[in-house]
């Protein structure tokens, strides 16, 4: 019996060793496992934060940008008030100018007539001044 219950007792001995190196192995995979995984994890971390710094940085150049779209749309606000300006002017100075030139249209017209009309009586009093010498011309031969 003590014979038999030595052979079970070593048979379940091996057993147990061999369970336990198994277990051992198994541990060992699991650590191994676990580091590579750490290693993973530290890469994503490092990944991650990189990401978080372009965001960050596309954030700013967002901001940036919409800034300077302000300041352009308020430049060209100002140029399209200047240039609207400038035109109301010139569309003014345009018509004072034409108004003065149709003036000065009429004016040359009524100095036209004065001196038609002065030419007319010039020359009826040319006329009747010949006419007058003339007669006095014939009444002194």
């Amino acid at each position: 019996g003590y014979k038999a219950s030595k052979e079970v007792t070593e048979a379940m001995c091996k057993e147990m060793k061999a369970e336990l190196e198994s277990n051992r192995e198994d541990l060992q995979e699991l650590r191994t496992s676990a580091q590579g995984s750490l290693k993973e994890i530290g890469e994503l971390k490092a990944h991650n934060q990189e990401l978080e710094v372009n965001l960050s940085q596309l954030e700013s150049e967002k901001i940036r940008l919409e800034a300077q779209r302000g300041q352009d749309r308020d430049e060209f606000d100002r140029e399209r008030k200047c240039l609207e300006e400038e035109h109301a002017m010139l569309t003014e100075n345009h018509a004072t100018e034409l108004q003065n030139l149709e003036n000065e249209a009429k004016g040359y017209k009524a100095s036209k007539e004065e001196t038609e009309a002065l030419y007319k009586e010039t020359k009826a009093g040319l006329d009747s001044y010949s006419k007058d010498l003339q007669e006095l011309r014939t009444s002194a031969q």
